[in-house]
Order: C-alpha cells, then structure tokens, then sequence
C-alpha cells in the first residue's frame, strides 16, 4: 500500500519486525457459468479471460537481493578531508554488487576481507555492479578513517529487506500469484529492491493504528516463517510474483476484468483486520481509467463501509494488495492512500498484475 497526498506518495507495503496442504479448487461452474453470473453477454469471448483465485489474506513477505544492495553513502573522515570513496567512484543508491574482485558475494560481511587486503597493498577493490539491467565494473580504493583506524568504502550495504502485505491473487492450476498491487522500494534508498528473489508467508493480523488525516494507520502481524507458501520471483512495479506450493482453503475462482470492463459505483473488497479472517467491505469506485498500457493508477476508490472505517480509519499500511471485486469480477488491488484522506486511494488494474505474473 502506499500513502499519497494529492501529488506525493510513499509505498504503504508495511515494513516491521516479524514476532513469532491446502484443498483443491472447488470448480462447481464451469467457466461460462462464471462469466454469465458476473455479467458477461453469453457469447464467445474475443479477448483472453484469465480466471483467478482472489485471496485478501495478510502475507509477509522476506526478500533478497542477488548480491549487495546500495542502500546509500556515509562520509569517513580522513586527516585532511571528508569522502565517501564508493559515492566517488560512481555508484549509486539502488546498484547492486554481484562480485568483489571477481569473486561472488552475497553477505555484507563478505566484503570486509577484500577491503581491508586492498587498503594494505594501497590498491583499490574491483566491484562487478548491476544497475538495471546494465553491468559495470568500478574500482574503489579504500580510505583509512581517522576516528577508527579502519579502512572503509563509505557504503551502506544489505542484502535483505522484510514486511507484511496482502495476497491479491493465485491461478489454480499453475499455483502463480500476485501481492501488494506496487513494487517494493527500500526505505532509505528509496529505489526499487532488485533484483530480487524472496518467501512468502502467512500472517497474523495482532493490531491495526487507525488511519488519520495526515498520518497513515497500519497493521502488525505474527509472521510463522516455518510455514512457507510460496517463493517470490520478481518485484516489479505491479507488485510482487512468483508461485504458491499449495492451493488455499475454500478458494473460489472469479474472472478478471480488462480496465474497460470497470465501473464507476459500488465495488468490494478482500482484506483481514484481525487473525487470518477474511471480510468483504463495501467501497466504492469514484474514478476508473481506461488505460491500453500498464501504469499504476487505473481507479480511485473511496471506502464507505462503517465497519472497516470503524475499524482501521480507512486504508491502512499493510493493506497493499486486497482484491477490489466488482459484479462477481476481480477488477484489481488497492495500492495507495491519500495522505490527508485516509478514506481515499488509489487501485491498480488487475490486467497490469496478471502480465507481469506470467498469465496474460
């Protein structure tokens, strides 16, 4: 989820510390049946209909990046000056270093051994450096600091970020799903965390802080990571994908709307406030767009159900992801809040969700 204010917005995934065989798809209609009770004319259909599981079930998510994220600079002083080494040989918050003198790295730590060996022979570290989808080499020579005597390149480094978010969606028969509804950016950097592989987990919903003008609510959860289910595979600006290893419980298929096919007016959606108990809520669509190419705003939706308004003040952290349905249809995910009108957000177009799941 993300916190907008009319202009800004920050990602409203929830980032906090983690405290702590699904049945088979019950396919009583068929396909056509499916369609015909969410409103679709009873003929053939001329565009792909992809048909989806909607889950609404809190998950937290852990995530890794293959080698060490630039996460940003610090400066170390020197005798004579004040630099940050890393920050002068040119790489930037959101690089990723894969290898370190041509040897493969993975743990921040590991990169300690390389940097101390190259500031004793005065010699610089040869860092192997994905930005993008580029590759660059880029040497760094290590600067002694004067406070600790030890040598440093003037990074901050990690290799794993975590939080809680909502499963929007899974397709029964290749297990491949979808959360959040938006990609996830580090804290700090403020750059998309990539690339990426992760696990996907289960979550309990403890606690909700009510939304406010001006200050976003949020949901704390119990994360069970001995029970996994499923691994991510990518984080892009649609949300989170990869593949569950079960089916869920009492899972029902939907289809999924195209943004032509989504309404102004009333609509639904999914989302646990406590336990693991999904509750439909009544909102409403106040503005769709009818977009022709992915982009992350497609509706605004507004929350009119007293009972989640009584609950968290409308949309809260941790909500990113909860299914929005319309006429038995799965039109999208809610991914923002406007910052001074918690009631208020934005949603994602499910369309742009099951591209980049692999299933459109």
């Amino acid at each position: 989820m993300a916190v907008l204010s009319r202009g800004l917005f920050s990602f409203l995934l929830l980032f906090t510390v983690w405290t702590a065989g699904g049945s088979a798809i019950q396919a009583e209609q068929t396909e056509t049946e499916l369609l015909q009770s969410a409103g679709f004319p009873a003929v053939q259909e001329k565009r792909e209909r992809v048909f989806v599981v909607p889950s609404g079930q809190s998950v937290g998510v852990q995530l890794e990046t293959k080698g060490l994220y630039v996460v940003g600079f610090h400066f170390i002083e020197t005798d004579t000056d004040r630099i940050s080494p890393g920050e002068a040989a040119g790489l930037l918050p959101g690089d990723v270093i894969t290898r370190v003198n041509g040897h493969k790295v993975t743990e921040p730590q590991a990169i300690r051994p390389y940097v101390q060996k190259a500031a004793d022979q005065q010699k610089s570290v040869k860092l192997t450096v994905m930005r993008g989808k580029k590759m660059l080499d880029l040497s760094v020579k290590p600067v002694k600091d004067s406070g600790t005597n030890i040598s440093k390149l003037g990074l901050y480094i990690k290799n794993k970020t975590a939080g809680i978010g909502t499963l929007t969606f899974y397709e029964p028969k290749s297990k491949k799903f979808g959360a959040l509804g938006h990609v996830i950016s580090d804290l700090q950097s403020g750059k998309p965390f990539a690339p990426v592989k992760g696990t996907l987990y289960p979550a309990r919903v403890t606690g909700i802080k009510k939304a406010a003008e001006g200050v976003p609510g949020e949901k704390t959860a119990d994360i069970p990571t001995e029970k996994k289910w499923g691994d991510v595979t990518s984080n892009t600006p649609f949300g989170l994908f990869g593949q569950l290893e079960h089916d869920m419980d009492g899972a029902k298929i939907y289809p999924a709307a195209h943004p032509d096919e989504v309404e102004e007016g009333p609509a639904q959606i999914w989302t646990v406030t406590k336990n693991n108990q999904i509750e439909t809520y009544n909102i409403s669509i106040t503005r769709t767009i009818q977009q022709t190419k992915p982009a992350i705003k497609g509706m605004i939706i507004k929350m009119t159900d007293p009972r989640l308004i009584n609950k968290t003040g409308g949309i809260v952290q941790g909500m990113s992801g909860s299914p929005i349905l319309q006429n038995g249809r799965v039109i999208g995910a809610v991914t923002h809040v406007f910052v001074n009108d918690p009631l208020s957000g934005y949603g994602v177009h499910i369309d742009w969700m099951l591209k980049d799941a692999g299933l459109l």
